[in-house]
Parts: C-alpha cells; structure tokens; sequence
C-alpha cells in the first residue's frame, strides 16, 4: 500500500492508555483494561491489531499502554512493540513521533470492527497535501443501519458527523495538532466546547449553524500551522467503538453476522 506517495511499511498506533478516571466499562466487568474485554470470544484489543496486521503495507505496530494491565493480551504473533502510555493522548503521540518519522496510522484499543478494507478507504482518501487526517462518518449512515448505536455527534452546517478513531499523522507539521486533539478529545461529548477549542470565532459560526465540516477542518488547520483533512467514511461500522454494554453487545452482533458470511464492509 502506498500512502500519498509515501510509498509502504506505515508503522501503526493503537492508543490504549488509561483515562484519567479510569475506564467505566473495565470496572463494570471487574478487569484491569478495556483491552482484555472479551468481545465475540476474543480479548478486544486483539481485533484491532489483527485488523492492522492484515492490512498491507503496515510495518510495525506499536500499542501504548500501561503494560502491566496487559500483560501478553496482545502480543500473539509478530511485529507488535509495547511502548508506555503518557497521561494524555497528545503526549503519547508526540513521544511516539520522537522516535518514529510519520507517516503514523493512529486508531484505538476499543474499535474492534475496524477492517483492513475501512483502513484502506481511509488512507485512500487522504488528500495527497495533506500534514494530516481523521476519519469521520454520517449519522444518517449509522443511524439508517445501526438506529440503536450511542454515538456522540457534532452538528455542522450540511453535516452532523462523529468520529471513526482513525487519524493519520503524515508530515512532521502535523504533530502541532497533538495538543489540541487532546483537549478535543477531552470535550469530545461537548461540542460547544469541542468548538470553543478552535477559537471564539468558530465557536460563534457554529452556534448560528453557519460553520460548515470543511470550514472547522481549514479553521482548526490554521490554528495549528498544519494541513488537516477529513476523510468521510463509507462504512458506519467505522464508527461504532466500544465505549459501554450496549456497544459491546452491538459489536458481538455484527461480528456474529460478519462470522456467519452476512458483514457489511465497504469495496474501495
């Protein structure tokens, strides 16, 4: 796989380190990790990685943790490499990118749907003068599948879209956004003050509705000095991670059907 030219061997990220309260989900099943759930017979974080190892073109793929609640989980087979967990996402990417050029794929711990096809899509879109990226989906392409998926969603002028857990940090320029993802995603079930973090401007254009997706992307671009694309997916299952028991037994139910030969999974 070629990434804008960058050519293959993309090394992966998956963030799996503590939130700062601690994970609801690991203590409601009495665990040391969200990592560990079992999700359709399998801890969760191994169907993130196997999705990564699938997928041509990706090299290493490195899990930022704290390994002491992971023990082995994950490291079934090869080209995994254990690197601690900072106390936010923004530190644990800047360290990661101290030490490993771009470009980095970055995903999460909790997306155990993620595909080798989703992973395709995403770096296929990705503009080719583009620092950096994130994946995004439609409601009206979750919610007309899944009507029962909890996803928490940021409304914009022509768009009301969510997160899919999938960035891609390609230039070195694109490591001035680590800050700000970290207080984004802080607020990320607060999109008056998701907005408030790109400046009072944006924050005044979204309140009257007029801040449209592709504005906020050039906004937060020209806030942190670095070419920023959205990349809209095509698949919902993108965007449904495991936050909670109902995405849990969301997810077994797609696996179930995916195991059975009827999965949705888009063609690039």
């Amino acid at each position: 796989m070629a990434v804008n030219g960058k050519g293959a061997g993309l090394t992966a990220l998956v963030l799996a380190g503590p939130r700062a309260n601690g994970d609801p989900l690991a203590r409601a099943y009495d665990l040391p990790h969200k990592a560990v759930l079992p999700v359709a017979g399998r801890p969760m974080g191994e169907w993130v990685v196997d999705a990564l190892r699938e997928t041509p073109g990706i090299g290493r793929i490195l899990v930022a943790a704290d390994w002491r609640c992971l023990g082995d989980t994950m490291m079934v087979g090869k080209r995994v490499v254990p690197v601690a967990a900072r106390a936010t996402i923004g530190e644990t990417v800047e360290a990661v990118l101290d030490v490993v050029p771009p470009p980095l794929l970055i995903t999460t711990v909790d997306h155990p749907l993620l595909t080798p096809t989703m992973i395709a899509e995403f770096l296929s879109k990705v503009p080719p003068d583009a620092d950096g990226a994130m994946a995004v989906a439609r409601d009206e392409a979750i919610r007309g599948t899944y009507p029962e998926a909890r996803r928490a969603y940021v409304r914009f002028r022509r768009a009301r879209v969510t997160g899919c857990n999938l960035f891609l940090m390609l230039g070195s320029r694109a490591r001035r956004a680590a800050g700000t993802w970290t207080r984004m995603d802080a607020s990320r079930r607060d999109p008056a003050a998701m907005m408030a973090s790109l400046g009072t401007g944006s924050l005044l254009l979204w309140s009257l509705g007029l801040l449209t997706l592709e504005g906020a992307a050039r906004r937060l671009s020209a806030r942190v000095g670095a070419r920023l694309a959205v990349v809209e997916m095509s698949a919902p299952e993108a965007a449904i991670d495991v936050d909670g028991p109902e995405d849990l037994h969301l997810a077994e139910a797609i696996l179930a059907r995916r195991a059975a030969g009827g999965g949705r999974d888009p063609v690039v």
